[in-house]
């Protein structure tokens, strides 16, 4: 999509589909004026016009048809696309459409792509990437709950904090890269104190973002939930007890390779549960180990609802504690093997005790799954959920690129290693907002799109 030339002009239906009172057609690229003017009669040529203006016009579809209709025309860079522009509102006969679309192409245009027009406003610098897709989510709106968090995503409600938090990054690094242009001089442009202190507020902006992101409004059919847990810690016996589940269940720790999915009917909600590999760290022996480790945080990262699996038949390690001390990242913390005998340790005390051996705490943990997923898709939010999926795991990146400029500043590591630290943090910000992109992101985004928008 993104090899598309935007030198040409471009026309397509944008007025729904189906009969109507009046219907529009679009045109943008260099040649609006040229396509448009050989058949539409207008009080003033749309040559010579300079601003935006309405026009009323009659156009001419065949040496026997006049058609009366309104041209609104943008001559310049203030139109959507930054490009000149024309929509002409005519009677919504969908032959009658197609019959001023084949007049425009016969004059120098061709037909739009899926998502052209928006593509061109994102390009030309006009939105960013959050905005274009803002623009989708506004049109998929079927009731207000939809529609407020797209107006407000499209008004810039992510666009500007996203934007400030690459200033801030942006500053910090020109003042750490003065430094080491003259760091012969002896001349100390930042204190590793002052350092600390603005990657804290860098890092303080991007978990903002990243709670307005991960808050957003959540579809009927979107709800997902993932047991996560260290190996042999009881995730597939639980899930064999949620959904009637077939996972492979064995005292041999690492069982689960690939995840194992199934239905989990709460009501009238359906919530998707995910069976997931226990978690390894370091590098992964295997080629097969190390893709499981992949699809548990690519299943983690996607999760509506993240389950914390316990095994209540030892005490936590390391990694276990680490896990209980993030704040609100697990929605549910859950102790499995209940039934068997060991002290309690204060680490369960929040836990949800429950066992796949006499059905303890299986119903508790259904009725509060169902209840976090229900009130996550009221959660208020102002990010669409394409844009939520979209950007959680850069604001992730980012936000542990920061956290390890910290540790080297803290360290004393060197400027060099912070700054390429905080380069890495603005490449993943660059690649949520669109100033960094590829054709594959274009093509995902733009392609959900219908043509004329």
């Amino acid at each position: 999509m993104s090899r598309l030339s935007i030198d040409d002009t471009i026309v397509a239906i944008a007025s729904p589909p189906g009969p109507g009172l009046r219907g529009i057609v679009r045109i943008s690229g260099p040649a609006t004026a040229a396509c448009i003017s050989p058949f539409a009669e207008t009080e003033t040529q749309l040559s010579e016009i300079v601003s935006a203006c309405s026009l009323k016009a009659t156009l001419q579809l065949d040496p026997t048809t006049r058609l009366g209709c309104d041209i609104l025309y943008w001559p310049d860079e203030r139109s959507y696309t930054r490009q000149p522009s024309a929509e002409i509102h005519m009677t919504g006969s969908r032959p009658l459409l197609e019959w001023a679309i084949e007049c425009v192409c016969q004059h120098g245009a061709r037909l739009a792509t899926a998502g052209e027009f928006t593509l061109r406003a994102f390009l030309s610098g006009r939105i960013d990437l959050t905005q274009a897709e803002a623009v989708m989510g506004v049109i998929d709106a079927t009731g207000a709950k939809e529609l407020e968090p797209a107006l407000t995503q499209l008004a810039g409600g992510l666009a500007g904090p996203l934007t400030a938090a690459r200033d801030q990054l942006l500053h910090l690094l020109a003042e750490l890269e003065a430094g080491l242009d003259f760091a012969e001089e002896d001349y100390e442009f930042i204190t590793a104190e002052e350092l600390a202190m603005r990657l804290a507020d860098c890092k303080t902006t991007l978990q903002k973002i990243s709670q307005q992101v991960s808050g957003r409004k959540l579809s009927q059919t979107s709800m997902s939930a993932v047991l996560v847990g260290w190996p042999n810690a009881g995730k597939s016996s639980l899930f064999n007890q949620l959904v009637s589940g077939q996972a492979i269940v064995s005292d041999q720790a690492g069982t689960t390779r690939d995840y194992l999915s199934g239905s989990l009917q709460l009501g009238e909600l359906q919530v998707e549960l995910f069976d997931t590999a226990g978690v390894e760290l370091g590098d992964a022996p295997n080629a097969i180990r190390a893709a499981a480790q992949r699809a548990t945080q690519q299943q983690l990262e996607s999760a509506n609802v993240r389950i914390l699996c316990l095994d209540g038949g030892r005490e936590t390690n390391q990694w276990e504690q680490e896990q209980l001390g993030l704040d609100d990242y697990y929605h549910l913390v859950v102790r499995t093997k209940s039934d068997q005998q060991i002290e309690s340790p204060r680490s369960f005390e929040k836990a949800l005790k429950t066992s796949s051996v006499n059905g303890q705490g299986i119903d508790e943990l259904k009725l509060a799954i169902g209840h976090l997923a229900v009130t996550l898709q009221n959660a208020e939010s102002s990010v669409v959920a394409s844009t939520a999926a979209r950007a959680k795991t850069g604001l992730r990146l980012a936000a542990e690129s920061i956290e390890r400029a910290t540790q080297a500043n803290h360290a004393s590591m060197g400027e060099e290693l912070v700054a390429a630290e905080i380069r890495v943090a603005l490449d993943q910000l660059s690649q949520v907002v669109g100033t960094v992109y590829t054709d594959d992101i274009l093509d995902i985004v733009f392609g959900k799109f219908c043509i004329g928008k």
